[in-house]
């Protein structure tokens, strides 16, 4: 496929994201982000939230935020206690700037003709070191009410449900990459996908891991875009 460069993709493209910050039960706080919408010109802007209320072209699930942050270095993240305060379907989206991951998700949705296209995470906590993400993870599985930062929880399985529909049965995308530590995680969003059509570019790590959308390697971004065009242009569920 063509290589679509990011300075061309940013004027296609725009990035909205529903940042939050989760209280815990134990009075513990943490950064986080629930929501990727990518969204092309031809999706109404006018009140970025209604954006959480469509139906995407697609879904995409990865690792977790990153270091992704509102453009707005003014925002204030609005405190979420689930289940209390997670209810509403509805959610604030605010700019957000793309990183390189999601610049290849972009090229994906450029080859299928998607004008949106929905992230979600296995967790939603904004930690851009895979190590220190892992660790905090396992620390909070150890707090009452700190697993709820992955939307794949059973708190949250109402919210989960409408951010996976889409316009069509498109199958959804998985590329968390292949850190053995992810594998708790993975089992629950797996659990949560049991009826989705899935399509990912298995790893020969663990059965439940996936290639990262976006490897160091040059080469490596274009045979992941190819392999995973190749999958779903052929419908495959792996």
């Amino acid at each position: 496929m063509e290589f679509i460069y990011a300075a061309e993709l940013k004027k296609r493209f725009v990035c909205y994201g529903h940042f939050y910050e989760l209280v815990m039960m134990d009075g513990g706080r943490a950064n986080c982000r629930s929501v990727l919408e990518i969204v092309d010109s031809t999706i109404p802007q006018e009140k970025p939230s209604d954006i959480s209320l469509m139906a995407p072209d697609a879904v995409v699930v990865m690792m977790n935020p990153g270091s992704s942050h509102p453009k707005d270095i003014y925002h204030i993240d609005k405190e979420v206690e689930y289940p209390k305060s997670g209810n509403s379907l509805s959610k604030e989206l605010v700019l957000t700037q793309p990183d390189n991951t999601q610049y290849q998700i972009m090229r994906i949705a450029v080859s299928k003709g998607w004008n949106h296209v929905r992230v979600l995470n296995l967790s939603d906590l904004r930690d851009p070191k895979s190590g220190s993400f892992i660790q905090r993870v396992e620390a909070l599985s150890e707090v009452m009410g700190g697993h709820t930062h992955s939307i794949f929880c059973p708190e949250r399985t109402e919210e989960c449900a409408h951010s996976l529909e889409r316009k069509k049965a498109t199958p959804i995308i998985l590329g968390w990459g292949q850190d053995t530590g992810l594998i708790p995680l993975a089992t629950q969003c797996l659990k949560r996908l049991k009826n989705e059509p899935t399509c990912t570019i298995p790893s020969d790590v663990h059965p439940r891991l996936n290639a990262h959308p976006s490897p160091m390697l040059q080469s490596k971004k274009l045979q992941w875009l190819d392999n995973m065009l190749i999958n779903l242009g052929s419908g495959l569920d792996v």
